[in-house]
């Protein structure tokens, strides 16, 4: 018992890690262990079923022979109660090491857990072992396998695990009532009964599986569950497959109707571009400097002409004026008005060479000063005129850049602008990051700091309680020795000269120091002889 006590207690029995085999990378170490040390207390307590099982098959194989004294039936009562209260311990220490299996939830940490827990099972036994050694080789191998075979899943490892376990345990509980049954048999028969062990083996209990039934169970299982899942893989398969032939078909329809209708849409826009610059360039030729200044001069120009025309007319009709009324009197023989003068009327009258040429001088120079204000007036309204046709050209030339003809400008500028943000962006980001151990580190050697800081101050403090506690102690140890050396020194002073104090009742306190101080100075020196 101390024997199997210690297989289970202790460490002796963990198999160590082979060197050829290496950690999965990405695993922590401590998750891994835990899990290791899980599954080696699982295969441990397996173990221990196991030999307990071995001690009670044997004592069952001696049948009624082994149990016919009452001290053996005893023995095998005793053994009986110690392998139930050891079956409940491991199933306690069982039910804990599945828990902390079940606390896993990663998925794909417990398959290479799975995995790397199969792999450093060992092979077998080594020559020379003791039974316990062969039996928990047995038991780390039934494991591997199980763990190996069941699905990858926290639950399903922790579902299968105890499923072995169970039926570990059922097969101890079947032999401790078969061995609780034949103890009463034998107790209760006589001595010269014929066939007992062939009635006991007539009514034992259906035997439970073995390890490599159980396994056996366990591979069939796992293998109808793998061909379910795979036919329905396959329907599923099948009826994706169908549903993606049709879908990539309806995609391949849709392509081609997109691509007809983009080329439709690329030739209309074509066209439309096409239209507009048309039009732009109608507009720009309508709304032209040049266009502009050609039909100004042209309205000008019309407009010098009839006025040119309109004065002749007005002279051509003033002169008619003026010498048809004298024409009319001639051709009818009457006197003219111009008759009526100091000359004859058959005189002409002739104008001065000299005041000819003054008067055409004077109108000469007033019809170029009328031209010249004339000239100037137009000149004012046709600069103005040009400023406001250059302003309106130059604003509708900055409205057509800005919103027509430069757009992919703008458009470029946003994205530049956008761009330039994203890599600002990135730079912070990626400087955050880079400057977040340091940050951590910062606040871990803070947090440090100030926790030593404060284990300091709690020490110090601690440190000046327990110090002035021993100078209080010391200081008054030596007061009292003080006060009994003084008390000491004044007894034997008073024993040494009794005649300075006859009557102690009526001595005076004061007078007595005085005596005692005397008596101290007296005898300080003083050597008993």
């Amino acid at each position: 018992r101390q024997r199997r006590r210690g297989v289970e207690d202790t460490a002796h029995a963990r198999i160590m890690p082979r060197p050829d085999v290496d950690r999965p990378a990405g695993l922590d170490a401590r998750r891994l262990v835990a899990f290791k040390a899980c599954v080696d207390e699982l295969s441990r307590l397996s173990a221990g079923r196991g030999e307990d099982g071995a001690l009670l098959a044997q004592i069952s194989h001696d049948g009624a022979v082994g149990l016919s004294s009452v001290s053996k039936r005893s023995d095998a009562a005793q053994l009986l109660i110690e392998c139930r209260y050891r079956d409940e311990w491991r199933q306690q220490r069982c039910a804990s090491a599945l828990a902390s299996i079940g606390a896993e939830r990663d998925a794909a940490v417990v398959e290479r857990m799975c995995e790397y827990v199969g792999a450093l099972s060992p092979d077998g036994a080594e020559p020379g072992a003791a039974p316990w050694q062969i039996e928990l080789a047995k038991q780390q191998q039934a494991l591997a396998s199980v763990l190996r075979t069941c699905p990858c899943d926290g639950a399903a490892v922790v579902a299968t695990l105890a499923d072995f376990m169970s039926d570990s345990q059922s097969r101890l509980e079947a032999q401790l009532s078969e061995l609780e049954w034949e103890i009463s048999e034998a107790q209760s028969q006589s001595v010269d009964a014929v066939e007992p062990a062939a009635t006991a083996e007539a009514e034992l209990p259906p035997t439970a599986l073995t390890a490599v039934s159980f396994l056996e169970r366990l591979q069939s299982q796992r293998r109808a569950v793998c061909k379910l899942q795979a036919g329905a893989r396959g329907r599923l398969h099948r009826r994706h497959c169908r549903c993606w032939a049709a879908s990539r078909a309806a995609a391949t329809l849709r392509l081609q109707s997109h691509a007809r209708r983009f080329a439709a849409h690329r030739v209309a826009g074509a066209l439309r571009e096409a239209v507009r610059r048309e039009h732009g360039r109608r507009l720009g030729a309508l709304h032209s400097a040049r266009r502009l200044q050609r039909a100004w001069r042209w309205r000008r120009r019309v407009r010098w002409w009839r006025d040119r025309w309109l004065r002749r007319l007005a002279a051509e009709g003033a002169a008619t004026l003026v010498t048809w009324p004298n024409e009319l009197q001639q051709s009818l023989g009457r006197p003219s008005a111009a008759a009526a003068s100091e000359f004859t009327p058959s005189a002409s009258y002739s104008e001065a060479p000299r005041l000819r040429e003054r008067r055409e001088a004077e109108h000469a120079a007033a019809r170029a000063l009328q031209r010249w204000a004339r000239g100037g007036r137009t000149r004012g309204w046709r600069r103005r005129w040009d400023d406001a046709t250059r302003r309106l050209q130059a604003a509708w030339r900055g409205w057509g850049a800005r919103t027509r003809q430069l757009w992919w400008r703008r458009a470029l500028r946003r994205l530049r602008a956008k761009r330039g943000e994203e890599l600002r962006w990135r730079a912070l980001r990626a400087t955050s990051r880079r400057l977040a151990p340091l940050r951590e580190h910062a606040v871990m050697l803070v947090a440090k700091t100030e926790e030593e800081r404060d284990a300091v101050k709690l020490e110090v403090a601690a440190e000046r309680g327990r110090l002035e506690e021993a100078y209080g102690a010391w200081a008054k140890g030596s007061r009292s020795q003080l006060l009994a050396r003084k008390l000491h020194q004044e007894r034997h002073a008073l024993r040494l000269c009794p005649c300075l104090c006859r009557d102690e009742d009526e001595m005076d306190p004061m007078r007595g120091a005085v005596i005692s101080l005397d008596l101290r100075c007296r005898t300080q020196d003083w050597v008993p002889q």
